[in-house]
């Protein structure tokens, strides 16, 4: 895929953006934006640094909270899947020995 430059928004300041995907681009740029607007608007005499700092704090604590939940997911998927592969394998004894 082609690398391009895109034009994005974010806190009323232009940025051109490198990426294979400019909608995907586009969207993490919105969302930066988002947040960075939010933040802003709940401490409007904030320094622009630190609504920078407070937004990729709840970023950060966003994509921390995601990554957790799904290592929970992915424990409790690998552990359903071990009761069941012995199961199976209580299964297959028991079909081995009444043949």
């Amino acid at each position: 895929m082609k690398t391009s430059g895109i034009k994005v928004k974010i806190f009323n300041s232009d940025y051109n953006l490198l990426g294979d995907n400019p909608a995907e681009v586009e969207r993490y740029a919105k969302y930066v934006d988002q947040i960075m607007q939010r933040i802003n608007f709940q401490s409007p005499n904030t320094s622009v640094e630190s609504v920078a700092v407070v937004s990729a704090l709840n970023i950060a604590e966003s994509y921390y909270r995601e990554k957790d939940m799904r290592a929970d997911t992915q424990r409790e998927f690998y552990d359903i899947l071990k009761s069941n592969i012995s199961k199976i394998d209580e299964i297959s004894k028991l079909i081995d020995n009444s043949l």
